[in-house]
């Protein structure tokens, strides 16, 4: 969990995501595996690093937590759709929020449709102070991983293409971007 003390408050990142069922998870950690091992990985998916669709991370009061749990609730039960466009290698620079070091990242991008834009929308209608890409320039993917070596390139059968079902999760951020304490999967 990353934490910071602001004028006394506890300043939590929390995040409120979407997450596959746990064979499309399995699947997707074991692709994760796949493609970065070897390249002197600094995150792959695992058990402390399910795979996920972040609908907003933010920057949380403590005692503002139970208020994003709140928010979240009523979208527990309910299945989304996300599809799947492809997957992208980047360079992450030194310095990145999410990557301090810099490497390389590697994901699977999400087209960004309406549903998921309102969605994203309403969770940045509770005013806590965002993390990452957002608004117009929200971004919807499932990090892979990021390494320090350039990663491998799967069998392309191997990379997912067309739709997931997915459901609602949240939790406090970890170690880039991860959700190691995911509550509701």
């Amino acid at each position: 969990m990353v934490a910071s003390a602001r004028e006394g408050v506890i300043v939590v990142a929390y995040g409120v995501v979407l997450v596959p069922d746990a064979g499309v998870s399995r699947a997707l950690v074991d692709l994760s595996q796949e493609i970065g091992a070897g390249r002197e990985p600094l995150m792959l998916l695992g058990d402390d690093a399910p795979p996920h669709v972040s609908v907003l991370h933010a920057d949380c009061a403590d005692d503002r937590i139970p208020e994003m749990v709140t928010a979240a609730h009523p979208y527990r039960e309910r299945s989304f759709e996300v599809t799947v466009i492809g997957l992208l290698y980047a360079v992450v620079p030194p310095g990145d929020y999410y990557v301090p070091s810099g490497g390389y990242y590697f994901g699977l991008e999400v087209i960004r449709r309406p549903g998921l834009d309102e969605l994203h929308r309403e969770f940045l209608g509770l005013g806590m102070p965002a993390l990452g890409l957002v608004g117009e320039d929200f971004r919807p993917h499932i990090t892979l991983g990021v390494t320090t070596q350039p990663p491998a390139l799967p069998p392309l059968e191997r990379v997912p293409a067309g739709s997931l079902r997915m459901t609602m999760a949240s939790g406090p951020v970890g170690p880039f971007g991860t959700f190691p304490e995911l509550t509701g999967v």
